[in-house]
């Protein structure tokens, strides 16, 4: 019960700064964009425009999120309040979870026409959703401001992403299916073309959701802890 009021605030939370306008915007852009590409390309250009924004969207907001709620003293409550960490934490993926699987989703729908797998993709860009949040939201907590966050978290993305575009491109090397980003490509390139390898890829997704939550709620438990004092 406290996860879905947890999740209702966060929700209204993003709502009350824009995020969802905003994005609704991005997501149109996206799709005028694919309408003009040709369609021997639109499998590759879709995939990778699927990955590196509406799946990173988390990664992208949860600094902002995090930050904000730090400006306005609700870490202090939220650390005094029943509300436990890991039901912070998943109130936090699963809202920009479901923004990201949306936009994903609109893209495949509006922009390419596409007999995609959506069942799979849904659970794909879900789940890459949530691992990408959780691995900003780990960056965010270190931050003390939005600049200080993207000093941070750039080349962290950099790092996390540059196999998957390595990868698309066929510059890939067979360790990189290991990494989280390159795994969630395959599956929404699989999705899109029905090229690739499926229980592979999402078991390497699962794995990495379950470390990044183990890695981040540890985070997230001790600054609760540490706001108590």
């Amino acid at each position: 019960m406290r996860v879905l009021k947890a999740l209702k605030n966060d929700i209204c939370y993003q709502a009350k700064y824009g995020f969802y306008f905003l994005y609704a915007f991005i997501t149109f852009i996206y799709i005028i964009l694919l309408k003009a590409i040709p369609t021997t390309y639109k499998h590759t250009v879709s995939s990778i425009i699927i990955l590196s924004d509406p799946a990173m969207l988390g990664f992208f907001f949860i600094g902002g999120i995090w930050l904000l709620e730090k400006e306005e003293g609700l870490h202090n409550f939220w650390s005094i309040s029943p509300l436990q960490p890991i039901e912070y934490i998943s109130s936090k993926i699963i809202s920009l979870g479901v923004i990201s699987t949306l936009a994903a989703l609109s893209i495949i729908f509006c922009g390419i026409n596409s007999t995609a797998n959506i069942l799979l993709m849904t659970f794909s860009v879900f789940i890459g959703s949530c691992i990408f949040t959780l691995v900003g939201l780990y960056f965010a907590s270190f931050a003390k401001t939005v600049n200080h966050y993207m000093v941070i978290c750039v080349p962290a993305q950099v790092i996390l992403m540059l196999p998957a575009f390595m990868t698309a491109f066929r510059l890939g090397n067979p360790l990189f299916n290991l990494i989280p980003s390159t795994a969630l490509w395959n599956l929404i390139y699989y999705c899109i073309s029905g090229t690739g390898k499926v229980f592979y890829n999402f078991t390497v997704l699962i794995i990495w959701l379950c470390v990044f939550l183990l890695i981040t709620l540890s985070r997230i438990n001790l600054i609760f802890k540490g706001c108590r004092r």
